[in-house]
């Protein structure tokens, strides 16, 4: 993994929710991840998105 990646769960740390939860918003809005993938590496926008979410 990146050094500078997000994952599910450091989001989930910073905003006092679960990762479950996290994983919940990131597939509403981005879908399913594709195999061979089996972990969210979470771009900026998707972080972004998070955030969002859970800031209303």
């Amino acid at each position: 993994m990146e050094p500078d990646t997000v994952t599910p769960a450091d989001l989930a740390r910073e905003l006092g929710v679960t990762s479950k939860s996290v994983r919940d918003v990131l597939r509403a809005h981005y879908g399913t991840l594709t195999p061979p993938a089996t972990r969210w590496r979470v771009t900026d926008e998707q972080a972004r998105a998070v955030r969002q979410h859970f800031a209303q």
